[in-house]
């Protein structure tokens, strides 16, 4: 079963209401995996450089390249353990912020989540 430590919206880990670390599993587990893959910088992962988003090529030089930020995440996501499947992942840009709102498919079921 995948599972994987909770974080709060402010991406933060928190306790349960029996004051035990919280711990997401299933769908939930794999959503927050994909979310958590789509903030990693590309090189930012020590032992494997070549993980994660390229936000400099594709976001903070030039005007945001918003096809290769597409594929970037769903290439991300599709690396996460348990997702089988992106079944929508629609990028926006509102002035300044890039947005994402993803649905996938896993081993577990389906499940949405945006950033």
């Amino acid at each position: 079963m995948a599972q994987t430590l909770s974080v709060n919206a402010n991406n933060d880990i928190y306790l349960d209401a029996d004051g035990n670390i919280s711990i997401s599993y299933g769908v939930d587990a794999a959503t927050q995996a994909c979310a958590q893959a789509a903030k990693t910088r590309l090189g930012e992962v020590f032992l494997n450089a070549n993980q994660g988003i390229p936000y400099e090529q594709t976001v903070w030089t030039g005007v945001p390249n918003t096809q290769q930020f597409t594929a970037a995440l769903r290439a991300a996501f599709l690396n996460v353990p348990s997702v089988v499947e992106v079944l929508s992942l629609i990028t926006s840009r509102n002035g300044n912020n890039l947005n994402y709102t993803a649905v996938i498919r896993t081993t577990f079921g389906g499940g949405a989540f945006s950033g």
